[in-house]
């Protein structure tokens, strides 16, 4: 018990140091503007959810300022190149030179203003598929470990000690911390690991473990029922992967071999009559097909069969 409350206060304290580190701009933003733009936060306080649910380890108020800080040197540095343009290119007419610096100011300060926005908003939904992705896996962990005869407390430091990267054990490392450091019981600590989890079956598995344990009830026999639930959703999902696959299998018939074979057939034959299309030549025309569509159409296709495809 001792080797791991000491190994959580030296994994704190490396992460602490990192993130003073790495959060200087963070910090430095917040004592220049948290006064001037508390505006803002009333209007931005979706944000302050989402962060928590992302486990973005950065207060609200300081992330907005960050947002506001960024966004101000992203308009200087719109600001300062919309002069260089304007000064080296010459851009008729002359009123539009005059109105470019204003321009891409404004249309860098908007898009890091909304970037910074919406990286919070990314991280919430690759959280939340990692951990629909994990779950079926680590229900059959835990109930393994509820028959051995662990508590719940048991189970997740269990599952803590773990040497992975995966969000499951994240969050267990973060309850045995809220224990072992912050002082929290169970409860509390898994109350808290809810208010930043996305809603969805990670949540309500974790709601429900703590109504099991304040019930008396088994958890074994929670994890085991919960399990084959999770199990048969897993099943359906894949199904569904499968389906996918089948037409992708499809486009890949059509995109990459169908569709080049008629097109160079059909160029190949009106090659006999006119040496040009619509202004382009010919083989200029077969070369970019051969070169840059098809391998376009096979990278997209790719894409979005990884995408479709389970990681586990």
């Amino acid at each position: 018990m001792q080797k791991s409350f000491d190994y959580s206060i030296n994994t704190s304290k490396k992460k602490k140091a990192t993130d003073n580190s790495s959060g200087s701009i963070h910090v430095f933003s917040y004592r220049l503007l948290n006064k001037h733009i508390k505006f803002l936060y009333p209007k931005l306080s979706n944000l302050e959810k989402t962060l928590k649910h992302a486990m973005i380890p950065i207060p609200f108020e300081v992330y907005v300022c960050s947002i506001v800080f960024l966004s101000i040197i992203a308009g200087v540095i719109g600001l300062v190149s919309g002069i260089i343009i304007a000064l080296v290119i010459n851009i008729e007419p002359v009123a539009f030179a005059f109105i470019l610096p204003i321009i891409a100011s404004a249309g860098m300060a908007q898009g890091v203003f909304f970037i910074l926005q919406m990286i919070p908003q990314v991280n919430v939904k690759n959280r939340a598929a990692k951990l629909m992705d994990e779950l079926p896996h680590f229900i059959g962990y835990m109930a393994t470990l509820a028959t051995s005869g662990l508590s719940l407390e048991g189970i997740f430091k269990s599952i803590a000690s773990e040497d992975s990267q995966e969000e499951i054990v994240k969050d267990s490392k973060f309850i045995t911390r809220n224990i072992d450091i912050m002082g929290m019981d169970l409860v509390t600590a898994i109350n808290d690991l809810i208010k930043r989890t996305p809603p969805g079956p990670y949540a309500d598995l974790l709601e429900g473990a703590i109504i099991t344990v304040q019930s008396g009830g088994k958890l074994k026999e929670y994890f085991i029922a919960t399990g084959k639930v999770q199990l048969e959703e897993k099943k359906m999902a894949l199904k569904k992967s499968t389906d996918s696959l089948g037409v992708m299998a499809e486009m890949y018939t059509i995109l990459l071999i169908v569709f080049p074979l008629m097109s160079i057939i059909m160029l190949s034959v009106m090659a006999i009559m006119s040496p040009d299309l619509g202004g382009f030549d010919l083989m200029t025309l077969m070369n970019l097909l051969t070169y840059v569509m098809v391998p376009f159409f096979g990278f997209l296709l790719l894409f979005m069969m990884d995408s479709m495809v389970p990681k586990r």
